[in-house]
């Protein structure tokens, strides 16, 4: 399983959004992390759009007012989600990791 933690500083700019793409295809990743997104809210469509595939599951902790804000990412065909814990700071998520055949 590959695992990507990055701090991105704001993920408001394409430009970010484009790295983080290039990082998860480049790498081939299962699992990203994002710390610092600065975003207060986000939706599935840009979830979908950082990963460049709707087959993505996310967990978000806006932080306080988007500051400490933390991102995780999984594509549903390597990684099982089956809950998560979260609290300032930090995001736990519990899963399996479904091996290839």
């Amino acid at each position: 399983m590959i695992i990507v933690n990055l701090n991105i500083r704001g993920l408001g700019g394409g430009t970010k959004a484009r790295y983080v793409r290039q990082i998860i295809g480049c790498e081939g990743a299962d699992f990203v992390c994002l710390q610092e997104t600065k975003a207060k809210e986000l939706s599935d469509a840009r979830c979908f759009s950082l990963w460049g595939v709707n087959t993505v599951g996310w967990i978000h902790n806006k932080g306080d007012d988007g500051s400490g804000s933390l991102l995780s990412l999984w594509h549903k065909e390597s990684f099982s989600y089956e809950h998560h814990l979260m609290s300032k700071g930090f995001i736990a998520v519990f899963g399996q990791h479904l091996k290839s055949s």
